[in-house]
């Protein structure tokens, strides 16, 4: 019997379709499938009990409460702590992810100088030699912490200059400490207590401060209501999703915040609409509706819809002086319902976006952002627990990832009072990892402790006996019987949160300010740089930017 060609083809197609009917295929999808997710190279939890720990998260200076699942002492999954007094449950999408980042393929493992494998004897070593040669900078990302008073005391000790980065917030809040003295590291917004809110820009409800904070303030006084309780006025040139869902949004042009701020200040100046009186700004009505494109008209009426439900707070998106300047004119500095002072113990901060000159050695902490390149030609040691690439440092040092280290929160830029937390290490991490405090008093050895100066500070609100932890039930310091129970509630997830202080403070402004050209806001994807994102977060990220087409939301 000949076989031809077509006989071939229709046998295997026969034989393909009789396969496909049979369980063959599917179970080697099945063995495939299995295999693929037990190579050894995928972390795997392990077996043991499953319990769930009260923490924070630590990727920027928030704080926000966290629950934290673990499977045989290592994390699977986050979740918001909905007894933290901040942010009661809410969480921006890296943290929902958070967990993953210490599997994340860019995870820095080794020491590296110039992109070459190195040790930490040899960066011990490298750093020494520095500190002997000349002054030594130290930056920091996250100011306030225990392990910040290490940085600053070692930059001290060495005639060197401890700096720091500024948050989004904290940056708005500087000009108020030019014109005041007061450091913007003790001011917040009293958001809770303002009826009208003009924000230039800020992304209130799209992760501004500490997420779901004024998401719940907008939920409970102003969602839904044509004439709500708290009324936001949106500045902004596109229609953002805060601007969508603002009371009023009004569109101007890009960077023309700063003008309108002082097209604002001139006419309750002109119509005496603010008790105060203040330097004029210079730029004339005309002027301002040229650079904003709105009308004349359209600013006057503007700034009465303002002034018609007090108190009212300007917020800035950046350090912009005539927003500031308008806070002041609006009486809303040192007031209930604006800029308030929340402590009285900072210091004066040298921010790091400066030239820094005559350094021998510049040291970067791993909250520094990875955006962040020092202007130096000294030698750059980084701490890191992640790679993004590109950098300047001549040294990359592997840093602590999410909860493998012991750390304090002190208050978020933006909160109103002081607070303070301490995150505990809930994991070990997978290979030899320092932090910046720990290398350093490697070199000095009289150097205190992160965990020295944290019993410290949890002493001291003990003698205190003044503000409350807030838990499952909100507890005064005064019922607790030693300071090692009220540590011990601290590291369990409990947050120590002080009365707002009722002292106010004045700005002095001689001379409306000059023309600032404002930055595009921030959200929660742009404040993290340090250049990887975990999966959920990825995915959960391009959701949320997911929107209907201007033409539908105006139809």
């Amino acid at each position: 019997m000949k076989v031809t060609r077509r006989d071939l083809l229709v046998w295997s197609a026969g034989a393909a379709a009789g396969l496909m009917v049979t369980p063959v295929p599917w179970k080697l999808l099945d063995d495939i499938s299995i295999w693929s997710q037990n190579w050894g190279w995928i972390p795997q939890p392990s077996h043991g009990p499953v319990d769930v720990k009260q923490s924070f998260c630590t990727l920027c200076p928030r704080g926000c409460g966290i629950k934290v699942r673990m499977a045989g002492g290592w994390p699977v999954g986050i979740a918001g702590s909905a007894t933290h007094p901040v942010n009661r449950g809410a969480l921006c999408p890296l943290a929902f992810g958070a967990h993953q980042l210490n599997w994340d393929p860019k995870r820095l493992r080794a020491v590296r100088h110039h992109g070459n494998p190195a040790s930490w004897e040899d960066a011990r070593a490298a750093f020494a030699k520095c500190c002997n040669e000349g002054p030594v900078v130290i930056v920091d990302g996250h100011p306030g912490r225990a392990a910040s008073v290490v940085l600053e005391k070692f930059a001290v000790n060495r005639g060197g200059q401890y700096r720091v980065v500024d948050s989004t917030e904290t940056d708005a809040l500087r000009p108020y400490e030019k014109w005041s003295g007061v450091p913007a590291s003790e001011l917040g917004y009293d958001l809770e207590n303002a009826q009208t809110i003009v924000s230039f820009g800020t992304p209130l409800l799209d992760g501004w401060g500490i997420p779901g904070q004024f998401t719940r303030l907008w939920a409970e006084q102003a969602a839904g209501q044509n004439d709500p309780q708290l009324r936001l006025i949106q500045v902004e040139s596109e229609l953002s999703r805060t601007a969508a869902r603002a009371w009023q949004w009004v569109p101007i042009h890009a960077g023309a915040e700063s003008a309108l701020a002082s097209g604002i200040a001139r006419v309750l100046l002109e119509e005496k609409l603010v008790a105060a009186r203040g330097p004029v700004p210079l730029m004339t009505l005309a002027e301002v509706a040229i650079q904003t494109g709105l009308s004349p008209d359209a600013i006057r009426d503007l700034t009465r819809s303002i002034m018609a439900q007090r108190p009212v707070v300007a917020v800035a998106n950046d350090a912009d002086p005539a927003i500031a300047a308008l806070n002041v004119l609006l009486g809303a500095v040192g007031a209930p319902g604006g800029i308030v002072r929340r402590s009285k113990s900072s210091t004066l901060q040298v921010v790091a976006d400066s030239v820094i000159p005559n350094a021998r050695a510049v040291l970067l902490d791993s909250t520094v952002p990875w955006d962040f390149v020092p202007k130096t030609d000294a030698e750059v040691f980084r701490f890191a627990a992640w790679d993004a690439g590109l950098s300047k440092a001549d040294w990359l040092l592997p840093a602590p990832g999410f909860l493998e280290d012991l750390t304090d929160i002190p208050s978020a830029p933006s909160l109103p009072v002081d607070t303070y937390a301490v995150a505990p290490n809930l994991v070990r991490a997978p290979h030899p990892v320092q932090n910046a405090a720990q290398f350093l008093a490697s070199v000095n050895s009289s150097l205190p402790t992160v965990e020295q100066i944290i019993h410290a500070r949890c002493d001291n609100l003990f003698r205190s006996r003044a503000g409350r932890l807030s838990g499952l039930q909100p507890t005064p310091v005064t019922s607790f019987a030693s300071c090692q129970k009220l540590e011990e509630e601290l590291r369990n997830g409990g947050v120590w949160m002080a009365e707002p202080l009722t002292e106010s403070f004045r700005c002095e402004l001689k001379q409306w300010p000059d023309p600032f050209v404002s930055s595009r806001p921030e959200g929660w994807s742009t404040s993290w740089t340090s250049g990887v994102l975990p999966p959920l977060a990825s995915k959960l990220y391009q959701e949320s930017n997911l929107r209907d087409a201007r033409e539908r939301r105006n139809a």
